[in-house]
């Protein structure tokens, strides 16, 4: 159980300040500004390793620094945040930088600052939620995020994988191989192939005996062809490097490259991967949208109808997903052109040429040659050359042609031996597209598994998710009924859109009709009661052993259901340490009425006023410290202060001891102001409070001389003060110690617990140890 919460210099401490739970379940009630939420806060900064959540923007700083420490701190101050336990405790030491440094973390690992604590902001946004947000918060509260990092994990995984073994270059190498394989032998069958080669190989080497492996094949025929090649004499050699360079399709890759070009001209290369990564986001929140009106499509920036997103985003990405496709084939034809052009080249600058390019005299034509023999190979890859330009069109058409021509007066038998030495490449070529097709395989393989592990990971969190939701729909449904008793609303669950998997929502019956949202009919609250009524339901769920950390969780709530909370807490988590703060003094005084001490204990923060001065605490729960606050500088309110706090408190005294008062037609009856009930409560004393004597309990008048006293007080000052009249800071000080010391009497001395504190069925309340009595 949390012992203390110390914090300095942290958000709106000073030195160092203490909330201690003296092993009890507490309520912190504060004005709006006095520092309850820096509490709160200090948890969530340990749980979250020296971060804050609501201080994630720019101007908190590198590390919050800005916001995490108190500005009224001198460099060497005492910067940190301690949780105590028994026989242990975790301190984060924050350095003038914001770098927090957390000793004993360990301790807290399991728990999560999501199931614990809950502010108010946090109830509303919830509900106003999609589906899909509304399932990333109840995520962790699940239990089930870990589930959810592996799925992103092996979704990332298959993605790197592909990246490091080059799987688009690889399969791109793959395509070029085995498209120059076909062109080369028209056929994959292996039989033909390979009786092509072994005509290729008899031609050559009608006497030798045919190789039983492509290898062996290749390796005999190599050098004999070479030896072919190099024997030719000059004209044929120049036919031969003519024949081999007519035969690149130039102009077909280059159709091939312009086509491509064209279709991806509209398109962003460099963004494309971007924004298709953002509309597989994208896709999955439009599954789970439920808006009216025009959003923003955070792919490529269209305002389109909520209700036309989903449609738009799947168009958005097919297109997306086939431009990535069409910049595939694009470079994919670029390296083609390239290969034909580096051959070309090569064949162009053999000595045997030198005598067919000289012999060309047209000088657009020499033009073209020079310019064609001067393009970079690698800039064409790269994409740093336009293949679309005039000047580079009419480069390659030229010396397509002038080559085709060329290529018409070379003899059968050069034909022949560049076909031959074509298959021979293509040959040779084989075991690399065995080894790049074993390489594609291996990789398929394990992306293919991969994506199995990620698939059943998913329909593990969807077959987890719904059996939760079940369990908890149930106690949803039981607190729900607790806060809203006798009305027409019931059936609340949480259930998952069709359709889904990554979306949840909550879904309940209104007058006796199905809502699947309770923004449909609900005011604003009645959805936050419901947001509260989930997060505790999936709260109670917790078994990590952290206390709930509930933060002004009732502001919007009205007094009737502020009451049932209350009835909530005690039912649902009595055996759980609940950390209350809220700024609701009506609340508090409830609270503190209604709860036993035995198990919670009250405190109230002063008002805030200087980072120098920090949180400070009230000397007491009573809440008359709020009104010696006022002493100094307006009398008169601290008067006013002193009555309003007396109002709240006797109106919860009164309810609980059961004080008789004379009806008053009208509002008026509720509305009885601390004079009236006190005196009334001076009655009742005399005939129902009993204080033990040895072995009998006799009636105990001090109760009723400070209520007299008290109420001698009250209409004189409190009335001045409430009026605007002139009250002496002296006057003010004997009122609010003549009320403390009337609400102060009710309590027993020996245990410090109310007359209250429990009930003996219609018989009497008492205290903690019996010393006081207030008969029924």
């Amino acid at each position: 159980m949390l012992e203390e919460i110390a914090l300095s210099w942290f958000r709106g401490a000073s030195t160092k300040i203490s909330l201690e739970t003296q092993n009890k379940s507490i309520v912190i009630h504060g004005p709006n500004g006095s520092g309850k939420s820096s509490f709160v806060d200090g948890i969530e900064y340990l749980l979250s390793q020296g971060k804050l959540q609501h201080l994630a923007h720019t101007y908190s700083g590198r590390r919050q620094e800005l916001g995490i420490i108190n500005t009224g701190a001198t460099p060497d101050a005492d910067r940190h945040v301690e949780l105590r336990f028994k026989g242990a405790s975790i301190k984060g030491t924050i350095a003038p930088n914001g770098a927090c440094s957390i000793s004993n973390r360990e301790i807290i690992e399991n728990w999560n600052s999501r199931r614990i604590i809950l502010r108010q902001d946090e109830v509303s946004e919830f509900i106003k939620a999609s589906a899909g947000d509304k399932y990333s918060v109840l995520l962790p509260l699940l239990g089930l995020d870990p589930l959810e990092n592996v799925a992103v994990n092996l979704r990332a995984l298959g993605r790197k994988i592909s990246e490091i073994a080059n799987y688009d270059r690889v399969k791109g190498r793959l395509s070029q191989l085995e498209l120059d394989w076909r062109a080369k032998f028209g056929s994959d069958d292996w039989e033909i192939v390979k009786e092509k080669l072994k005509t290729v190989y008899r031609a050559h080497m009608p006497n030798g005996s045919e190789p039983t492996s492509l290898k062996a094949l290749v390796n005999e025929l190599r050098p004999v062809l070479d030896s072919v090649v190099s024997g030719l004499q000059s004209e044929h050699a120049a036919h031969l490097a003519i024949k081999t360079a007519a035969d690149q399709p130039l102009k077909k890759h280059l159709s091939e490259v312009q086509r491509l070009a064209v279709e991806a001209l509209k398109l962003s290369e460099p963004l494309i991967e971007t924004r298709l990564s953002i509309l597989e986001s994208t896709h999955v929140y439009a599954e789970q949208l439920n808006a009216d009106g025009n959003v923003v499509c955070p792919a490529c920036g269209q305002s389109v109808l909520a209700s036309d997103l989903k449609a738009h985003v799947a168009s958005e990405k097919l297109r997306l997903e086939a431009a990535i496709a069409i910049f595939g084939e694009r470079n994919a034809s670029l390296n083609l052109l390239a290969d034909s052009i580096a051959i070309v080249q090569s064949c162009l600058s053999r000595p045997e040429l030198e005598g067919w390019l000289g012999a060309i005299t047209a000088e657009q034509i020499k033009e073209h040659v020079s310019q064609f023999r001067a393009l970079q190979i690698e800039a064409l890859r790269e994409g740093k050359l336009d293949a679309s330009s005039t000047a580079f069109t009419k480069s390659i058409h030229c010396i397509a042609d002038e080559l085709a021509k060329a290529a018409n007066h070379v003899p059968p038998s050069i034909e022949k031996l560049v076909a031959d030495l074509g298959m021979l490449d293509a040959a040779s070529h084989f075991p690399e597209i065995v080894r790049l097709r074993s390489r594609i395989e291996q990789i398929d393989v394990l992306t293919n598994f991969i994506k199995s592990m990620e698939n059943e990971t998913r329909e593990e969190i969807k077959a987890q998710t719904k059996s939760i939701v079940k369990d908890i729909s149930d106690d949803i449904q039981g607190m729900w009924a607790v806060l809203h008793p006798a009305e027409p609303i019931d059936g609340v669950h949480l259930y998952q859109p069709e359709g889904s998997d990554k979306a949840l929502d909550i879904a309940l019956r209104f007058y006796g009709r199905e809502q699947l949202s309770p923004r449909l009919t609900l005011s604003e609250g009645h959805r936050n009661s419901l947001g509260l009524c989930v997060f505790l339901a999936l709260a109670k769920r917790d078994s990590n052993g952290g206390p709930l950390v509930l933060d002004d969780v009732v502001s919007s709530f009205d007094r009737e259901h502020r009451s049932y909370v209350t009835d909530l807490l005690s039912q649902e988590f009595s055996d759980r340490q609940v950390l209350i703060f809220t700024h609701d003094y009506d609340w508090f005084v409830e609270l503190r009425t209604r709860l036993a001490a035995k198990l919670w204990h009250f405190k109230i923060l002063l008002p805030w006023k200087e980072p120098a001065i920090g949180i400070r605490w009230a000397n007491n729960a009573g809440g008359f410290d709020l009104a010696r606050e006022l002493l100094e500088s307006d009398p008169a309110s601290a008067a006013a202060k002193a009555r309003a706090v007396m109002d709240t408190q006797l109106a919860a005294i009164a309810e609980v001891l059961g004080i008789l008062v004379p009806f008053i037609k009208g509002p008026r009856n509720d509305l009885r102001f601390a004079g009236d009930l006190l005196e009334r409560l001076s009655k009742d004393c005399e005939r129902k409070m009993r204080r033990k004597n040895g072995g009998e309990y006799t009636v105990w008048d001090v109760p009723t001389q400070k209520a007299k006293a008290a109420q001698g007080l009250l209409l004189p000052f409190a009335n001045a003060g409430t009026h605007g009249r002139y009250v002496s800071k002296g006057e003010a000080d004997r009122l609010i110690d003549a009320c403390e010391a009337a609400i102060d009497s009710l309590t027993c001395e020996a245990c410090k617990h109310p007359v209250w504190n429990a009930a003996v069925r219609e018989h009497h309340l008492r205290c903690d140890c019996d010393a006081i009595r207030w008969r029924l």
